[in-house]
């Protein structure tokens, strides 16, 4: 089990490894504890206003990230990790 706050670069870091080692396990837990991370970042972030939310690949990238349109943007960008986050800061639009 993961701990439910562990930062979402942590999370990825977890897949990476076990994608690298080549080891047989059970690499699905690890995928699993990042979709479900990125689902609730776009929770956290439509419920401060965010749109066109969206868990994505970009080009050949092979982690998923999760995309939205912060309240007062135009352009979307990547949702805040809002575990990591130390204050409200990220909740508003920033460039």
């Amino acid at each position: 089990m993961t701990n439910p706050l562990e930062p979402l670069d942590s999370l990825h870091a977890r897949v990476d490894a076990r994608a690298d080692s080549r080891v047989s396990s059970d690499g699905w837990a690890a995928h699993d504890a990042v979709l479900s991370r990125l689902t609730a970042n776009i929770r956290v972030a439509e419920a401060h206003g965010w749109t066109a939310c969206a868990i994505e690949r970009v080009d050949d990238d092979a982690r998923f990230i999760a995309w939205g349109v912060s309240p007062g943007d135009t352009e979307r960008r990547p949702v805040p990790d809002w575990t990591t986050e130390p204050d409200n800061s990220e909740r508003q639009s920033e460039p």
